[in-house]
């Protein structure tokens, strides 16, 4: 089945759900008009009765001729819709368990599983699964070439091709289940409140031989009691088929889902546009009232600017003398005095050879029997930060750089300089 526009969408209530997001695939069962069952060399019209024949090969029918079939039997109409019943051998079956897992969940978490579920299959696969409450059911997978082949050859041949499904679910399968012979194989399938319990399929090739054909034979008693129902004709088909029945098992071309959705979102446009016309309509003495406020605000915000003209005058003249004097105003005092002051009282009785102040920056270099000793007083006196030996420090020799605490030369220059 179709998966929904987005794990978001599933949180929704059921009901906005449907109302937001149409499901494709239910809108194109919907829209189901002409049902043509696929039976050995034959095709089935399900509505009027009528058969004809197609060239069958082993495996696979070809998609062109079953279309050119199909079409000598309605003729061509792009307002008909097909919904076409394949036989149940070109179909792939898995059983898989996921207790309180189900929709959309269930649906990733088989895809997901895929490779293990299927490790011989390297092609692309489409996926049909209903979930159960006790978990236990069969997931169908048809490869996606296979439908998109299909879908093409129909609108190749004037047909639009709706959904694909197995022939063996188009019906409500006995709780005792039902055989599918068609001369390829035989196809076993059970359901129980519309969920595909067990799918077993064997080829015709493989029942030649007596210990495959008693095998199956015990399996399909063992699991249907000896009261499975069998169809071996496509007349027998006829009687047994009922809409709508198993519609989770059908799959959906990609072209004809993409189609619907564009069919939906234009009904969505056109709703919306009549929603807000009729939304425009009430709405339009309000928003009038509205205007007439917004008018009466502006005529009041400029009375208020020319009343405020003044006052931002005298601002700008303020900014503009902060902005020309300002760097020279607010130039960092680095207090040399003081600080030449401070350095004697920590390096005294040391001796100090040379010394450079620059933006904040203090260089000294001298003579001492404990260097460590002056780094630390510089770095716990409160005029000083960041002091640190500049370079190696022999016994005697110190070179130590240190910064004035209270100048910072990076902030003045970021906001009167930012550009340098």
């Amino acid at each position: 089945m179709y998966q929904s526009p987005g794990s978001w969408a599933a949180r929704l209530p059921p009901a906005l759900r449907r109302l937001l997001f149409a499901d494709p695939g239910r809108e194109l069962l919907r829209q189901v008009d002409a049902t043509l069952l696929v039976f050995g060399g034959q095709v089935l019209h399900v509505e009027s009765g009528s058969v004809a024949e197609i060239q069958a090969a082993a495996g696979e029918v070809d998609a062109g001729s079953i279309a050119a079939c199909v079409r000598k039997l309605i003729g061509v109409g792009d307002d008909r819709s097909i919904l076409l019943l394949l036989p149940p051998g070109e179909f792939a079956a898995t059983e898989t368990e996921m207790p309180g897992v189900s929709g959309e969940n269930l649906r990733s978490a088989l895809d997901l599983q895929r490779e293990n579920l299927l490790p011989a299959m390297e092609e692309s696969l489409e996926l049909a699964v209903h979930g159960s409450e006790d978990g236990a059911q069969v997931a169908l997978w048809i490869k996606s070439r296979r439908i998109r082949e299909l879908h093409e050859a129909f609108a190749a041949n004037g047909l639009f091709l709706a959904a694909v499904k197995p022939r063996n679910l188009h019906s409500e399968a006995p709780r005792a289940g039902l055989v599918d012979a068609d001369g390829s194989g035989l196809t076993f399938a059970q359901s129980s409140a519309g969920v595909l319990r067990q799918w077993k399929h064997v080829d015709a090739a493989d029942l030649e031989q007596e210990e495959f054909a008693g095998q199956w034979d015990a399996e399909v008693r063992a699991v249907s009691a000896g009261k499975s129902r069998r169809i071996d004709s496509i007349a027998k088909y006829a009687g047994a088929l009922e809409r709508g029945a198993h519609a989770d098992y059908s799959f959906f071309p990609a072209a004809a889902a993409a189609l619907c959705r564009r069919r939906e979102q234009r009904r969505h446009l056109l709703r919306a546009s009549c929603a807000l016309g009729v939304v425009a309509l009430l709405a339009a003495s309000p928003f009038i009232f509205q205007q007439f406020e917004i008018s009466d605000l502006n005529r009041q915000l400029e009375l208020r600017r020319d009343l405020s003209a003044s006052a931002r005058a005298h601002r700008d003249v303020v900014v503009d003398f902060e902005n020309r004097w300002g760097a020279i105003e607010n130039f960092p005092d680095q207090d040399v005095r003081e600080a030449m002051f401070t350095l004697q009282q920590v390096l005294s009785p040391n001796r100090l050879s040379d010394l450079e102040i620059s933006e904040g920056v203090v260089r000294i270099q001298g003579t001492s029997e404990d260097p460590q000793s002056i780094l630390q007083q510089l770095e716990q006196n409160p005029m000083f930060t960041e002091a640190v030996f500049s370079r190696a420090t022999s016994n005697d020799q110190y070179y130590i750089d240190l910064r004035l605490a209270d100048v910072n030369f990076e902030a003045y220059m970021a906001r009167y300089f930012p550009d340098r």
